[in-house]
């Protein structure tokens, strides 16, 4: 038996006493990596292409083409209204989730219910301005098409940020709300 053996078995003796009668001894771990905090980013990504989601089907329902003026404002109206309510209640649900728990997670919440709170205000306005037109108009048609829009670039720019983000890819290829929208 090596001279070292009997030194060896005495310390992790006299450590193993020590520690059972409680004079104790520091027990390390090592502390894992906090991860992010804040809602599953499936669900959250559900409920921001759930949005897209509302909105596709809006405009498939009103792709049909109204026969008289008053029939297709009717529309365009219906369409503004699904519309508002789809962006709304997305920018609602995504509150009421959190922050998505990614890195940077807030800002991609600020980013999000940025555009889609500024564009269902959009939408109300654009719609405001349409319910105002007069649908005997013989211009009507050419003016409900030429209603100017809000600029939505920075908006739209941030949500593609958003969307491009890299840890939100497994999300957005999970959700199924988003998967509908590539259907």
């Amino acid at each position: 038996m090596p001279p070292w053996c009997g030194r060896v078995g005495g310390v992790v003796l006299l450590v193993l006493g020590a520690g059972l009668a409680g004079c104790g001894f520091v027990t390390v771990t090592a502390k894992p990596t906090p991860s992010p905090q804040g809602a599953d980013p499936v669900a959250w990504v559900g409920a921001f292409c759930m949005g897209f989601t509302e909105v596709v089907a809006a405009q498939n329902q009103a792709a049909t083409t109204a026969p008289t003026p008053q029939g297709h404002k009717d529309v365009l109206i219906k369409l503004a209204d699904a519309t508002q309510q789809a962006f709304t209640t997305t920018a609602r649900k995504l509150t009421q989730l959190g922050p998505p728990a990614i890195a940077n997670g807030k800002q991609a919440q600020d980013s999000v219910l940025g555009f889609f709170t500024t564009a269902a205000a959009a939408v109300g306005d654009r719609r405001a301005r349409l319910a105002a037109l007069d649908p005997n108009d013989p211009d009507f048609a050419q003016k409900a098409a030429h209603l100017p829009g809000p600029d939505l670039s920075a908006a739209a720019s941030q949500m593609q940020t958003v969307a491009s983000n890299k840890e939100l890819a497994p999300a957005f290829s999970a959700a199924p709300e988003c998967q509908r929208l590539t259907r």
